[in-house]
């Protein structure tokens, strides 16, 4: 026990980024930074949204529990699986080749081929060559988008100061991370120019064409410097799919950049600490579009592209990162005593590519920047083309990768192995989700496949289960902890669900769809937050049967019986939920479940109001007592036909408390000595009433064993009842519904024509009168067409009856 409960408390707040909002907990004493479990950023905590504290000791415990689970070094994400509004590194890397064929149509956002759109076979880098990324301050230190964290800060410390001595000792040009996977240099450019690694790939593309379209003006250009024969190897490094011979350190080198600065039409620089710039190493250089004209190199306003800059990461020099602005403060700047050389051109042509200022300084990066809003959409509709092509999501590829290859300790697997064994994991059913820590993991059932088919043990054991094998059901078999389920059409047994939970938090596990969604069953918490209170503490909605619900529904016994048979079963019974109409439906559940045991049986209605009588019974003793479905006192004339209305339009109105009533739908229009009348009759007796002019009474149907009764007075003496007069009806109300599932309540003329039945059918339902079959009464009668010449007679419809409509599809 803790001797001051007040110090250890536990809050609760949301992940800031807008494309995460994963709900967060940690206890009072957690350091300044708070770690999201699902993106992996880091937060301070007074950024985070809606912090308040955790009142219930229960989610408390079990949400720090949770927490400290997903810490574990597991879930634990390295700087390619960080999230940053969306999406990490790993995932772009994966949508990068579409970016090289795919456009988006601005219209109706969606992925097409460029050569569908004109634009060729492959997008033309330098459409972005003016671009220029800044990163906002409070992405600065998230790992693996913000600041380098391999040492490049330590590295460049003096030539990053004397960048800071022209910026007013302001920080405005920082370097920033890059994945090191061999393809660090056009990372770094792609990074510097939007700000993700998205253009990698269309980069490399775009540079070995450029190197093939060009190659006698590089030749020529480079005659001194480089030997014909290594133009071949140069412009295989260039591809997007090289892949270098094992025991060989060939890479991208400083021909590279060169061509990428052709290719972007804008000057690269590249920087290194200030002695290794210093020094007679080839480690620092500024690269020039030599091949470009200089007014191709410019703006629409004739301004000089500002050169990007990138440099090395470590004294290895065999990683490249990009200095980029930070959002917010002004353009950085570079004096020109710190720009290198021009590398392989004279050093005059620096001035003739690059514009300074009075002070001898130029701009580096600019400020045009790609929006954010645009980029989000541009990747939405890659990840669409993603799926499209793949059947897979990427971010479902991201996952198998950090849980089944990373976590495995594989390095180096190319992304296609990994689309591939996730396709074929999926197709098998064996890929799982835990629905607690969302892990992704693979799980084959440990059976063989001939135990699934005829002559098998497992399958001779379901055929022999009572009703023998049924298609589409579900067979359990706990020894090899699997279900599995019947296809009749290829007479064999499917695997299914296994019944062991995950490895890592014992949390259960759903079959993967391709879109990365698990396959729920019903009662499953999804991963949807509930909005507002909730019967269940966990704060997510629960799936039942296709639907989400806020709260997890009451199991209600009710027997059936009829006709000398009696069944028994559950009824699942929703209330409560913040939407509504996704409560349940006390007479549409009763009759669902007398059709399901009882289908087309005559008079069954009455077995109907026997279950939802059943229904509200019981659920008004969960709510306490005198609390039925309604409230303790009602007016009749409002609350009773507002609320019913809202569950159905029913035979017999029930109402719960200390009194139970039964209001047949003939009483809603009666006096109250009708009413009065009424109540010594037995609750399920068939009422036959017919008023005359001025009549007050009712004529009550003999029952077995009893007399008719005779005309009644009022039977409450103490207070005489007036009874006025009833006032003649002048329409009739009926109750439709079609065979689509529209219902709605007509009110017709008393003296209404077919013709006028039609055309209100058609008013509230849509059908048109050609394609309406229609039905009456109890059981249903066929309502047909007038004779000729008698279209003018009143259609034989009564006020209460039931329309049916059947909708008949054209052939």
């Amino acid at each position: 026990m803790l001797s001051n409960p007040q110090a250890f408390r536990v809050f609760t707040g949301f992940c800031p980024d807008p494309e995460c909002r994963t709900k967060l907990y940690f206890p009072s004493y957690a350091g300044s930074n708070i770690e999201c479990t699902r993106c992996g950023q880091h937060h301070l905590k007074s950024s985070l949204l809606n912090v308040e504290l955790v009142t219930d000791p229960e989610v408390a415990l079990r949400s720090l529990l949770r927490s400290s689970l997903l810490s574990r070094s597991s879930f634990k994400k390295e700087a390619e699986l960080v999230k940053v509004k969306g999406y990490s590194n790993y995932h772009c890397k994966l949508l990068a080749p579409l970016m090289t064929r795919y456009g988006m149509e601005r219209t109706s956002g969606k992925a097409r081929l460029l050569k569908d759109m004109n634009q060729g076979d492959s997008f033309d880098c330098s459409h972005i060559g003016d671009r220029a990324f800044v990163i906002e301050p409070e992405f600065l230190e998230t790992i693996g988008y913000g600041k380098d964290k391999t040492g490049a800060v330590t590295y460049l410390a003096d030539t990053l100061t004397a960048i800071k001595s022209v910026n007013n000792m302001e920080e405005r040009l920082v370097p920033i991370h890059v994945d090191g996977d061999g393809h660090c240099l056009v990372h770094a450019v792609s990074r510097a120019l939007i700000g993700r690694e998205i253009f990698w790939h269309a980069l490399r593309t775009n540079l070995s064409s450029n190197f093939q379209q060009n190659l006698a003006k590089y030749r020529a250009l480079f005659k001194d410097f480089i030997d014909e024969a290594e133009w071949r190897d140069i412009i295989k490094e260039a591809s997007p799919n090289f892949v270098a011979p094992e025991g060989q350190s060939l890479g991208m080198r400083n021909i590279h950049v060169f061509g990428l600065a052709n290719v972007l039409h804008r000057p690269i620089v590249l920087l290194d600490k200030l002695s290794g710039m210093q020094s007679i190493g080839d480690y620092s250089a500024t690269f020039l579009p030599a091949l470009i004209p200089v007014h191709e190199c410019k703006s629409k306003n004739g301004q000089l592209y500002p050169p990007l800059v990138i440099a090395w990461s470590s004294a290895g020099h065999n990683h490249y990162i990009p200095l980029v602005g930070v959002s917010g403060r002004p353009i950085p700047k570079c004096p020109r005593w710190l720009v290198p050389k021009a590398w392989g051109l004279p050093n005059e042509l620096i001035d003739a590519y690059i514009k300074f200022d009075e002070n001898d300084c130029c701009n580096i990066g600019g400020e045009h920047c790609l929006p954010e809003k645009y980029i989000q959409r541009l990747m939405r509709a890659m990840d669409e083309q993603f799926l499209e092509i793949h059947s897979v999501t990427a971010s479902l590829i991201t996952d198998v990768h950090q849980f089944l290859y990373k976590s495995s300790g594989l390095v180096g697997i190319s992304p296609q192995m990994v689309i591939e064994s996730t396709q074929q994991s999926i197709k098998d059913g064996h890929l799982k989700r835990c629905l607690s820590c969302h892990a992704v993991l693979e799980q084959k059932p440990p059976v063989n496949e001939e135990w699934l088919r005829p002559g098998g043990d497992m399958y001779t054991a379901a055929s022999q289960t009572p009703g023998g094998l049924i298609d589409a059901q579900m067979y359990t078999f706990p020894q090899q902890e699997l279900v599995c389920s019947y296809d009749q059409q290829s007479d064999v047994l499917h695997p299914g669900l296994l019944l062991s939970a995950c490895t890592l938090c014992k949390g259960p596990l759903r079959t993967v769809k391709g879109d990365g969604s698990p396959v729920y069953i019903n009662g499953d918490r999804t991963s949807t937050p509930v909005q507002g209170a909730s019967t269940c503490k966990c704060g997510f909605k629960h799936f039942w049967d296709g639907k989400e619900y806020d709260n997890l529904p009451e199991v209600i016994p009710v027997t059936l019986e009829w006709g000398g048979k009696a069944v028994k079963e559950t009824v699942h019974w929703f209330q409560n939920e913040r939407d509504v109409s996704m409560n349940s439906n006390v007479y549409a559940v009763a009759s669902k479940l007398v059709q399901k045991y009882f289908p087309g049986e005559f008079g069954s209605e009455r077995l109907v109001q026997k279950v939802v009588d059943t229904i509200l019974r019981q659920t008004a003793k969960k709510e306490g007592e005198n609390k039925g479905l309604f409230d303790k006192k009602l007016n009749l004339n409002h609350c009773l036909l507002c609320q019913v209305q809202l569950l159905f339009v029913p035979s017999k109105i029930i109402l719960t408390g200390e009194k139970k009533k039964t209001f047949h739908k003939e009483e809603l229009t009666m006096s109250e000595a009708e009413k009065l009348i009424r109540t010594r009759t037995e609750h399920h007796a068939a009422v036959m009433q017919k008023r005359q002019s001025g009549s007050t009474t009712v004529k009550k149907t003999p029952e077995k064993g009893s007399p008719p009764p005779k005309q009644v007075a009022s039977p409450v003496p103490e207070k005489k009842l007036s009874t006025p007069p009833l006032s003649p009806r002048t329409e009739k109300k009926i109750r439709l519904s079609s065979s689509k599932g529209g219902q709605a309540t007509l009110s017709l003329p008393l003296d209404a024509t077919y013709r006028q039945l039609q055309d209100a059918i058609h008013k509230e339902l849509g059908v048109q009168p050609e394609h309406q079959k229609i039905r009456y009464g109890f059981p249903p009668r066929t309502l047909s067409p007038p004779e000729e010449g008698n279209e003018g007679e009143a259609v034989p419809i009564q006020h209460g009856d039931r329309v049916m409509v059947e909708v008949i599809i054209p052939p």
